[in-house]
């Protein structure tokens, strides 16, 4: 009896162990190639080696602990590397692409810290170039002004304090937030959401961001709605500027053909109140498992008034990509893009040196996920 008790402890105490174990995989990316890019600058165009131009370079940590049948505690530290120099990215922080701790279970998970905002990733996950390939080597970008925009897409990450260093946010990142993704309902429906806090003394609201993805997939059926806003705090006499944009995207996945189309409309409370509207028709086309074509045609609408003395619209800019990746592996891709932007005069958008000016760009690399 003193014997069956003693193995009974030991049993439990053994499977209490297996239980708490934590699991901790390290993981990356290595993408880098060559571009040529001109913006139609007086100097010419620009021929350098690049990191990360369809994802970005990194290395990560990652790792789970059972807690309950049902619970885990989970947690993921990813650092940005620019594998041309060697220097650190996302300014410089020591994990500046994910930061987060949470847990997870049948609730879906819920997650704390610094990561992807959440109109970022969807955007992402319809792009047939991933929001990568083109657009500068960075895929997608904010915009710095009413006139003037880095990429195709607004993706968050512009909530931060004018005229300060804030560690916290950056383009397409929020820091200081919480992170929810659901489970699956009913097979097909899935919601994402994210509220990251401002931390600013007496106002909640500035810096603040939120948003919210809701997608159903099914039967090869993928469409998706998803709401997104920046509270970003200007400069002293503190006032808020919300910048905020709606976004639908569809797709159907015949299997060789995946075609998409994706719209967005951006706005915000700046002086010259920016109102943009960005539609993209796109298609992923499989040649076979390890040859694919991708391309899109996108226009960026730009209705904001040119300035205060002149209420005429600042005009389109119009943009063909196409691109090219061989896989080697699941691990090891060769990859190429070529995109070319025209605009209107008074339009200075995906990197133009200057208003009105053509855009071409060619990208040619190498990724490797280990």
């Amino acid at each position: 009896m003193k014997k069956s008790l003693l193995a009974l402890a030991l049993m439990s105490a053994f499977s209490g162990a297996a239980l708490a174990q934590s699991q901790v995989t390290v993981y990356g990316v290595a993408d880098a190639g060559f571009q040529n890019f001109d913006n139609g600058g007086v100097a010419g165009s620009v021929t350098r080696l690049q990191s990360g131009q369809i994802k970005g370079s990194r290395l990560g940590f990652k790792g789970s602990e059972t807690l309950t049948s049902d619970l885990k505690a989970n947690f993921v530290l990813e650092m940005g590397v620019n594998l041309d120099d060697g220097t650190s990215a996302q300014g410089g922080r020591a994990f500046g692409r994910v930061s987060t701790v949470g847990l997870s279970g049948d609730f879906g998970s819920v997650d704390l810290g610094r990561d992807k905002t959440t109109i970022h990733k969807f955007i992402e996950a319809f792009d047939p170039f991933e929001t990568g390939y083109i657009n500068n080597g960075g895929g997608l970008g904010n915009g710095t002004g009413t006139r003037t925009t880095g990429g195709l897409y607004f993706i968050g990450g512009t909530a931060t304090v004018a005229g300060a260093a804030n560690a916290s946010n950056s383009t397409g990142r929020a820091g200081n937030a919480v992170f929810y993704s659901s489970p699956k309902v009913m097979g097909a429906f899935t919601a994402q959401a994210q509220y990251a806090f401002g931390e600013v003394a007496g106002d909640a609201k500035a810096s603040s961001s939120m948003g919210v993805n809701l997608r159903y997939t099914a039967n090869g059926f993928d469409v998706g709605y998803a709401y997104f806003k920046d509270s970003a705090q200007t400069a002293a006499p503190l006032t808020i500027n919300e910048k905020s944009a709606n976004t639908l995207a569809v797709t159907y996945d015949f299997g060789m053909v995946k075609p998409v189309v994706i719209y967005q409309e951006v706005k915000d409370q700046a002086a010259l109140a920016l109102k943009q509207d960005t539609f993209t028709v796109g298609a992923t086309i499989m040649i076979n498992p390890t040859n694919r074509i991708l391309a899109t045609y996108s226009v960026i609408d730009d209705k904001t008034a040119i300035s205060a003395t002149n209420a005429a619209k600042v005009g389109e800019a119009k943009q063909f990509a196409v691109g090219y990746r061989y896989d080697f592996s699941k691990r090891t891709s060769l990859y190429g893009a070529f995109a070319s932007t025209s605009q209107d005069a008074t339009s200075q958008k995906l990197g133009a040196a200057l208003a009105g000016k053509d855009v071409k760009e060619l990208t040619i690399g190498m990724r490797h996920f280990f």
